[in-house]
């Protein structure tokens, strides 16, 4: 749009160096600055135009389309529908950000405000992904090789918590983040620590305590890092209002790998937490809910190859226990298999399939995932 703006600009001048020559002639020969003048101030007005064009938002997104069978359904759905809207505040030392879904309702994803002073120690805050997982910090839906997230990502983050907060991933905080020994390019050692109200993506806190996340990553190679991630918070259900006096617990860790070489993609992480409170039963007698504590643990590796930087056949395999008590009876082992071909830069094709197994005895399930993603 700018170049289209300046460009524009650009043929006006030429008209007009073009027909003021024969006006200003025919006027008084003796006046040819007449003309400088004027380019001279098409030149600034350009100037002008194309400063308002650097301060406003930059426009982008994506829409998914997806259509997935398995024995229990066949459905098309519009996965996502995002719009971003990105823009510096004061040269670069400061931007924003704010993505919107309109794909079942308007939903505000993103929101923040970034100050970047230095590359050492930076600040963020509004609505954004807290510092916890390397799937839910490192790959969006629209970056991600895979169709969906691995299972213990989805429910041990605000992706699809197993508490029942959701929040596509995000919470609303403040962070800071920083890097440190950028010698060769890359920065060796990086963090990320932040506060949070643990309730998802603008949702009013139900209790007065905030939620801590913290990520470290460490390089020490350009195309290995090493991650591991902390969070430490509480939540209260919603529904249970009054009938709940005290908050339970939500504490996790994680500990994995990203290899990328531009060609060959590996990584895998384990994360293991601590949930309480969760519902399990109902008891007649007192009416009340039952609900107890649930410790569970989960790992992912993913693996695939670019050919020609546009096709990449990929696997994966993962499982998530629910109850470590109950491992045999609450373990799903997923095993997935499938590519992402991208012949151009805006369009991607995906497929995935998926085996799931269950360590309780359920019959194995099936289900196949396709998803076309327009970006633009």
């Amino acid at each position: 749009m700018k170049r289209l703006y300046t460009t524009l600009l650009c043929a006006m001048a030429l008209a007009s160096f073009m027909l003021t020559p024969a006006k200003a002639t025919a006027q008084n020969d003796d006046e040819p600055a007449s003309i400088v003048d004027s380019i001279s101030m098409l030149d600034k007005r350009i100037n002008k135009l194309e400063g308002i064009l650097s301060k406003l938002p930059k426009i982008s997104g994506y829409i998914q389309t997806m259509y997935t069978w398995s024995e229990d359904e066949s459905t098309f759905q519009i996965r996502r529908a995002r719009i971003t809207l990105k823009g510096d505040i004061y040269k670069s030392y400061a931007d924003y950000a704010m993505q919107a879904d309109f794909a079942n309702s308007v939903k505000l994803i993103d929101a923040y405000v970034r100050l970047t002073p230095w590359r050492q120690l930076n600040l963020q805050a509004g609505s954004f992904r807290p510092p916890f997982s390397i799937e839910n910090v490192y790959y969006g839906a629209s970056s991600m090789e895979t169709i969906d997230y691995p299972q213990v990502v989805k429910e041990m983050t605000t992706i699809g918590d197993i508490t029942g907060i959701s929040g596509s991933g995000r919470d609303i905080g403040v962070q800071l983040y920083g890097g440190f020994f950028n010698k060769r390019g890359f920065n060796t050692l990086e963090y990320r620590i932040g506060v949070f109200n643990g309730s998802g993506i603008n949702v009013k806190n139900s209790n007065r305590s905030k939620d801590v996340s913290g990520l470290i990553s460490v390089k020490p190679i350009r195309d290995l890092a090493i991650i591991a991630s902390g969070y430490y918070g509480d939540w209260r259900p919603e529904a249970a209002g009054n009938e709940v006096s005290c908050d339970y617990a939500r504490q996790r860790w994680a500990a994995g790998f990203i290899y990328d070489d531009g060609k060959f993609f590996a990584r895998g992480e384990y994360i293991q937490g601590y949930t309480g409170g969760i519902e399990v039963g109902y008891d007649e007698e007192t009416d009340m809910p039952v609900r107890r504590s649930f410790k569970s643990d989960g790992a992912y590796l993913t693996m695939g190859v670019w050919f020609f930087d546009k096709f990449a056949p990929l696997v994966r395999v993962e499982y998530y226990t629910r109850d470590m008590l109950a491992r045999k009876q609450t373990t799903s082992p997923y095993y997935t298999v499938g590519f992402d071909y991208r012949p151009w830069k805006y369009l991607r094709f995906q497929v995935n399939y998926t085996l799931k197994t269950f360590c309780n005895g359920d019959p194995l399930r099936n289900q196949v995932d396709v998803m076309l993603t327009g970006l633009f």
